[in-house]
């Protein structure tokens, strides 16, 4: 048996699923891995519905992805928005230096590449990437992304209560699953980003002998 602060955890988040929802859709809109994968555990715990999660979390980072591409269109126009324009293409440059010859897979991959996903989206309007190619690269990658941090939430929801049933240790076991998580997907897209420039870097000299 759960103890009883958990079952009143739970009876809350249900009472106020409506406000649960609204903060996820917001959260997607911006930044939202930790979000989702919290929503996930609690999706586990059924506190919240697993599908209306899915959807919920689509829906607000596609409004986020056409949003932070339409901030990539209104950089080129304002002045005072230049600063987007250098900071994105530096940023992106520096995982996918490929993006210009393959916008495509390009977008897809930062979505799975920590710190990169935001500029590359402002990239995307900078440079006017056609928004019908954008718009299909961020509906596979938005799918597949909420779909795995998703699963990964509720996993490591059922994990944590398999080892204990006290909400103070669950939730402690959940934030270490959390931290774990977040840190692997940096060491991981480090080594993405190391990996691109050494094989860019093979490109540039294999052209030089043959030039």
């Amino acid at each position: 048996m759960l103890e009883q602060s958990i079952y009143t955890f739970i009876h809350f988040v249900q009472d106020h699923r409506f406000f649960g929802y609204t903060i996820l859709f917001f959260a997607m809109v911006v930044e939202g891995e930790v979000f989702l994968i919290v929503a996930g555990m609690l999706a586990r715990l059924r506190a919240l519905d697993f599908g209306d999660v899915l959807w919920i979390s689509f829906a607000g980072v596609m409004l986020g992805d056409v949003l932070w591409y339409g901030l990539g269109i209104l950089s080129t126009r304002a002045k005072s928005l230049s600063f987007f324009a250098r900071a994105a293409e530096k940023s992106v440059l520096a995982f996918l230096p490929r993006f210009r010859d393959r916008p495509f897979s390009s977008i897809f991959l930062s979505k799975f590449i920590y710190g990169a996903n935001h500029a590359t989206l402002v990239l995307s309007g900078i440079l006017r990437v056609k928004f019908e190619l954008f718009l299909r690269a961020e509906f596979i990658a938005s799918f597949v992304w909420v779909a795995i941090f998703a699963v990964t939430g509720f996993m490591f929801g059922h994990a944590a209560l398999a080892v204990t049933h006290k909400a103070t240790q669950f939730a402690l076991i959940g934030l270490g699953f959390v931290v774990g998580f977040i840190l692997l997907q940096r060491w991981a897209s480090k080594y993405y980003e190391q990996r691109e420039r050494e094989e860019l870097g093979t490109t540039d000299e294999e052209k030089d002998r043959n030039a």
